[in-house]
């Protein structure tokens, strides 16, 4: 929304880099002055759920399967703890069993 408008006020014509510009060039440059404050608002939006993550504890781990729909994981990486150690699988292991959940 910022920069595409930029792109086609460009195109017809704007002049760039001076303080004042032409009042047929103003709807566009609304647009793109209104682009960028929302671009603003998710950059602070991210720098915020960054603080928050990172201030919520420490040491904290994860739960052992966050799709507790049944006790019995069925897939390898919610059958070793949390963290995992480093090179737990050597090899890719091989699933014997799938269960279908689609009906």
């Amino acid at each position: 929304m910022t920069f595409l408008t930029m792109h086609f006020l460009g195109l017809s014509g704007m002049p760039r880099r001076i303080p004042d510009y032409p009042n047929a060039y103003a709807r566009w440059n609304s647009l793109s002055s209104f682009g960028s404050y929302i671009f603003v608002v998710g950059i602070c939006r991210f720098f915020v759920v960054i603080a928050i993550t990172s201030s919520s504890g420490k040491n904290k781990r994860c739960a052992p399967s966050p799709w507790a729909v049944e006790r019995n994981p069925t897939t390898p990486e919610w059958m070793v703890q949390s963290p995992p150690a480093f090179h737990t699988f050597g090899e890719l292991p091989a699933i014997k069993e799938t269960k279908r959940y689609v009906k």
